[in-house]
């Protein structure tokens, strides 16, 4: 049910500037930081259950909270020394490097000046709208959310609509196109009601929008929600069989803005006979199969093999089928899809040379064309400049490329300028949802690295032990340890660490002195890793010092998601989803953390974290204060993540809420929010009765302590599968 419950935040500024920032390595290994007290507000679970919205759909605690907040903002930036300001924004823009915050955010992401990472759910264009993430989740969690929990921005989705319309004006402009231009969002990238609905509304705000549908399923969400917005066009792709041919004609007939691509030449037929019956025809697209292909991850389903589409002879028989049947006039679209996250520009150029010389051919044979279809295929950046997924092009350019392709061909063929759609679902949604969760340190116990080393070295418990010439030698490496001889270092710590292996595994290690061991290389990859040359990658074996720092120096993280149900792409194909605490980026961080998911699966671990310039590395930098982690946000799960996530292990879907601006644009208010699926909502899913269940639990017989189990298996029924949220940190 829609509520207008309203969220009273502060407006937060960004602090902008341009500074050399350190290294991944130099800033989790840097000794000369001294953390502040943080400038966040926290509020206990307890505090959470007292509080409710007054009838204003307010909440007192929120206000209060926020003044507080703003008031000691305030007396920092009054009081506080100007070299106390300039080292935190010192960090803050530091943090953002590691990140890499500039480069994936899109403008819709930054941090604050008090280290709280804020939300622009319109960009950063003038006076931006920017909101604390954290202040969002603390009143969420007030209203009854709980975490993991999965956030909505839908304006996000109208600005990157905006942009793209923007873009191709601007490109019409330029060559002097006659045509027009409709951004058609393809519903499986993100099945979610609220996103979908800030699609087709956007034809409120003068900008034309449509949707594109791959199954059933999706033609039957398009067909309803499109209803509340009039001659919001249709575009219908995938298999389809008699009966969904036979529902889109039927839209068509009672005024439903539809056109059938076909995608195999069977489906002609289909819709041939479906069209007698019915007593209707609809406007009809043919999907072509280019031979143009990309090299990105999904390169494989384009060109000659792909999936979908006619090749040439297929696309001459279209045409005189149609001839045939009196019905060529109805052949009014081209389609083609290159693929999915295409981040070559050249991939694009080359098949849009293909796709027009295929349009003017078809033109040629008497089809009236008058829209051309480009797909899908925008690309986003997920890491950055040295990572593995950012385009090689802007958004500008990827727009001036194709109507620069189109209006070619319109002056040398002298064809009417035909519309141009594009169905950039990935491009359009992926900013606009992000996942926020608690984390625990899973160790019993734990300490920053540079307050590791700088504790003393417990000596060997006993001098007369068969191995005290071991730690000798080994407490030596450490000893000597110096800038010249990193490799050396790494390489000897390695081998002794084999050797106590070894040792201990013939009984000639005592369990103590297995610690020792262990203690004594955690110490030396420590200083490998902050070592100049390892920063700067020139140790010859630094991957491997890496792999081993991570596994000696990692926090072990444990993450109250499952990566399978809210970012199934990272174990799928490794894909790298950015992560960042939502506060305290005020302060640098102090350790690094190796994150696992709840599931009972050895695959549950990010094991990719995008920082400095794009680079992935596999550990996360962070800070934290003994067993106290940060609340973190993964980002980018707009496109995919939510209708592709599974149930593995049983994890059921986030709690989720939506988002929105106010209609005065002034602050954000809750729209809608849907709780975490429980226990019993997953086992239905999983086709178990989980009143039958509780049959059979009891008819157990001679258990004394049944009456207490009941109840306890009733409760978990009604429960999230997700662990019971503590505080926010």
């Amino acid at each position: 049910m829609w509520t207008n419950t309203w969220i009273n935040i502060n407006h937060l500024s960004s602090h902008q500037g341009g500074m050399h920032i350190e290294s991944l390595h130099g800033v989790w290994v840097s000794r000369t930081s001294t953390p502040r007290a943080s400038t966040s507000a926290s509020v206990s679970a307890s505090q959470w259950r007292k509080w409710r919205p007054n009838r204003n759909g307010c909440s007192h605690l929120g206000e209060a909270r926020m003044r507080k907040a703003t008031g000691r903002q305030r007396a920092v930036s009054a009081g506080g020394s100007s070299r106390e300001n300039g080292s935190a924004q010192a960090t803050i823009q530091s943090n953002a490097e590691l990140y890499n915050l500039r480069q994936w955010a899109g403008g819709y992401f930054d941090i604050s000046s008090d280290g709280e990472l804020t939300v622009k759910p319109r960009g950063a264009g003038n006076a931006p709208v920017a909101v604390g993430l954290r202040n969002i989740v603390e009143q969420c969690i007030e209203r009854g959310a709980t975490l993991p929990l999965l956030l909505r921005f839908p304006d996000i989705v109208k600005h990157r609509i905006g942009q793209q319309h923007a873009c191709f004006r601007e490109a019409m402009c330029k060559y002097g196109y006659r045509g027009s231009y409709l951004c058609a969002f393809p519903i499986k990238a993100n099945h979610a009601e609220d996103t979908i609905m800030s699609v087709v509304s956007m034809k409120d705000e003068s900008v034309p929008c449509g949707l594109e549908v791959g199954s059933k399923p999706e033609l039957v969400i398009a067909l309803a929600l499109s209803s509340r917005c009039k001659d919001v066009p249709i575009v219908c792709n995938g298999f389809k069989d008699a009966k969904y041919v036979d529902l889109a004609l039927r839209a068509h007939k009672a005024g439903a803005n539809i056109v059938l691509s076909i995608d195999r030449f069977e489906e002609l037929e289909t819709i041939l006979l479906c069209s007698e019956r019915v007593e209707t025809f609809p406007m009809l697209g043919v999907r072509a199969k280019l031979n143009t292909r990309h090299s990105g991850h999904w390169g494989s389903s384009s060109g000659f093999g792909s999936k979908f589409g006619l090749k040439a002879g297929q696309l001459i028989r279209v045409a005189e089928v149609l001839q045939q049947h009196g019905r060529i006039g109805a052949l009014k679209m081209l389609h083609f899809h290159l693929g999915s996250q295409v981040e070559q520009i050249s991939a694009l150029k080359s098949a849009m040379r293909e796709a027009c010389a295929i349009f003017s051919e078809l033109h040629r044979m008497g089809a009236p064309l008058d829209t051309i279809d480009v797909g899908g295929g925008l690309a986003i950046t997920y890491d950055g400049e040295e990572g593995s997924c950012q385009p090689e092009y802007t958004l500008q350019n990827y727009a001036n490329d194709i109507v620069a392709a189109i209006n070619d061909m319109c002056v040398q063929k002298e064809i009417p300028a035909p519309t141009i759609v594009t169905e950039s679902g990935r491009s359009i949604s992926s900013h606009h949802s992000l996942v926020v969760f608690d984390s625990h340190n899973a160790a019993t116990e734990h300490c920053p690295l540079e307050q590791k080393d700088q504790d003393l070295l417990p000596e060997v418990h006993d001098a007369n032990s068969r191995m005290a010439y071991f730690f000798k030698t080994f407490s030596e490496v450490l000893n000597g340890f110096s800038e010249s001889g990193v490799e050396e270092a790494y390489n000897d710590a390695l081998q002794f660490k084999h050797e106590s292996e070894n040792a201990f595994a013939l009984g000639l290690m005592t369990l103590e002195e297995m610690a020792q061991a262990e203690d004594l290389f955690d110490r030396v990859m420590f200083r490998v890793a902050q070592s100049e040359d390892y920063r700067s990658r020139k140790v010859v074996a630094a991957s491997h010092a890496f792999r081993a720092t991570q596994d000696s120096q990692a926090v072990k993280c444990l993450a109250n998601v499952s990566l399978f149900r809210s970012a199934i792409d990272s174990w799928a194909i490794g894909q790298p989803f950015p992560l960042m605490p939502i506060s305290g980026l005020d302060r640098k961080a102090n350790n690094i953390a190796a994150i696992y998911d709840l599931t009972c699966d050895s695959d549950g671990e990010i094991k990719r974290f995008v920082t400095s310039k794009g680079q992935l590395s596999p550990v996360f930098p962070m800070r934290c204060e003994n067993k106290d982690m940060p609340l973190l946000a993964l980002f980018l799960t707009g496109a995919y993540q939510e209708s592709m996530g599974s149930c593995h292990n049983l994890f059921g879907k986030n709690c989720t809420v939506t988002i929105v601006l106010k209609p005065d644009q002034s602050g954000v208010e809750i729209a809608r929010m849907q709780p975490a699926e429980t226990v019993s909502e997953i086992l239905e899913k999983a086709n178990y009765c989980p009143e039958a269940l509780r049959s059979e639990l009891a008819g157990i017989q001679g258990t004394d302590a049944l009456s207490s189990l009941m109840r306890a298996f009733d409760n978990m029924l009604r429960e999230s599968p997700y662990l019971e949220n503590s505080k926010v940190h």
